[in-house]
C-alpha cells in the first residue's frame, strides 16, 4: 500500500465532502435548491478525488483502475459549478437544461460501463481497450473545455452582477467577492490540470497529479466552508428584513428644525435608506440636491457631529433592537452588522464599540444577563 502524507490529505479533503453534503442534506435549515447544487458539486469533486486516491492507495492497477471504478465525475462537475452560479445569482437554469449539461457525463457513464461489460467478456480485445483510451482522452480535454467555460462565464455575470446591484429596502443584496475569489481558484485548477495533462505520458507515475488533487482539497473545504457560511448569513438577513421592515419604521418631528437636516432625516431614517452599505454624504446631498460640502456644515452645526458619526448612531441603534429581540438571540452578529447597515464584521464591531463601549457580543451578554 502507498500511503503518504499527499494521498492523506486528498482523502481528508474527500471525507470533508461527503461530510458536508450528508450535513446539508439531513439539515432542514439547510436545505434550499442552491445549497443542493452546492452538495452536488462538492460530492462531484470528492468522487473524482476519491477514486483516484484509492488508486494512488494501491488498492488498484491502473488496468483494474479503468475496469472497475473509474467514472468521468470530471464531467459532471462544470453543470453543478453552473447550476450554483446561476442560483446565487438569482437566475436559476430551468430543468429541460439540467438534463442537456449532464449528458456528457451520462453517455461517458454509459460508455465506461460498455468498456467494463466488453472488457470482461470473451469479446474483450486489445481494440476494445485502444478505442476506450480513445474515448477517455477526449472525455478528459472535453471536461476541462466545459469546466474552464462554465468558470469564465460565471465569472462574467458575477462581475456584472456585482456592478449593477443596488440597494433596495426590501431585498437582501448578495455580496458575492467570495464566490469570485473560489472562481479564480477554479481557473487556478484547469490551468494546472492542462499543464499536468500535456506532460503526462503512459507509464507516467500518478504522483504528477498530486497539485491538482490537493487544490481539488481544498476547493472541497473552500466551498463546504465559504458556501454554507455565507447562505446561513443570506437567511438570516432575509429573516431580519422581513420581521422589522416595518415595525422599526422610524418617524420623528422636530419643531423649527432646518429644513435639510429634515430632508435628510426623512430621507435616511423613515425611509430607511440608512440601511444601504453604500450611502454616502456625496449621495444623500445629490439627493437633496445640496452641495456636500453645505450639507456637511449644516450637520455639524445642527446635529453637533460629522455625517459619518449620525449614520453610525442610526444603524448601532438599529443594531440594539436586533440584539435586545429575543427573536435573533441565536442570530449571528455578522448578519445582524449587515442587515443594520454595516459593509463588514469589523466596522460592525469597531463603531459599536466606540459608540456604546462595548462590542457587539459583550453588549448581547450583557442584555441577556439584564433579563433574568
Amino acid at each position: 500500500m502507498n500511503f503518504n502524507i499527499w494521498n492523506t490529505l486528498i482523502l481528508t479533503g474527500v471525507i470533508q465532502g461527503f461530510i458536508f453534503g450528508v450535513i446539508v442534506l439531513t439539515n432542514k435549515k439547510l436545505r434550499s435548491r442552491a445549497n443542493f447544487f452546492l452538495v452536488g458539486l462538492i460530492v462531484s469533486y470528492s468522487l473524482s478525488n476519491l477514486q483516484y486516491a484509492l488508486y494512488d492507495f494501491g488498492y488498484y492497477t491502473e488496468f483494474e483502475f479503468y475496469d472497475t471504478i473509474f467514472l468521468q465525475w470530471a464531467l459532471l462537475i462544470p453543470s453543478f459549478l453552473l447550476f450554483y452560479g446561476r442560483c446565487l445569482l438569482g437566475k436559476p437554469i430551468s430543468r429541460p437544461w439540467h438534463w442537456i449539461w449532464a449528458a456528457p457525463f451520462l453517455i461517458s457513464t454509459i460508455i465506461n460501463l460498455n468498456f467494463k461489460v466488453t472488457i470482461n467478456s470473451p469479446e474483450g480485445s486489445v481494440a476494445s481497450i485502444d478505442l476506450f483510451n480513445t474515448v477517455l482522452l477526449l472525455s478528459e480535454y472535453l471536461a476541462i473545455v466545459l469546466y474552464s467555460a462554465v468558470i469564465i462565464y460565471l465569472m462574467i455575470v458575477t462581475h456584472r452582477h456585482q456592478k449593477h446591484q443596488t440597494y433596495k429596502k426590501d431585498t437582501v443584496i448578495n455580496k458575492l467577492i467570495w464566490f469570485q475569489r473560489t472562481l479564480l481558484l477554479m481557473l487556478f485548477t484547469t490551468i494546472v490540470w492542462v499543464i499536468l495533462e500535456s506532460i503526462y505520458e503512459d507509464g507516467t507515475s500518478y504522483d504528477l497529479f498530486y497539485p491538482l488533487w490537493i487544490i481539488i482539497a481544498i476547493l472541497i473545504y473552500l466551498l463546504g466552508h465559504l458556501g454554507i457560511y455565507k447562505y446561513g448569513i443570506t437567511e438570516e438577513r432575509n429573516k431580519i428584513r422581513k420581521k422589522v421592515y416595518k415595525t422599526h419604521s422610524i418617524a420623528e418631528v422636530v419643531v423649527n428644525e432646518n429644513e435639510h437636516i429634515t430632508s435628510m432625516k426623512n430621507y435616511l431614517k423613515t425611509e430607511r435608506n440608512f440601511l444601504n452599505p453604500e450611502i454616502s454624504l456625496v449621495f444623500i446631498a445629490s439627493e437633496l440636491e445640496l452641495s456636500a460640502g453645505h450639507l456637511s456644515k449644516v450637520i455639524n452645526t445642527e446635529l453637533g457631529m460629522s455625517f459619518k458619526d449620525y449614520l453610525n448612531d442610526l444603524r448601532i441603534e438599529e443594531a440594539k433592537r436586533y440584539l435586545n429581540d429575543p427573536k435573533f438571540v441565536n442570530y449571528t452578529l455578522v448578519a445582524i452588522g449587515l442587515e443594520a447597515g454595516f459593509k463588514s464584521k469589523s466596522a460592525f464591531n469597531a463603531s459599536f464599540k466606540k459608540i456604546t463601549g462595548l462590542i457587539p457580543s459583550q453588549y448581547r451578554k450583557q442584555q441577556a444577563k439584564s433579563s433574568y
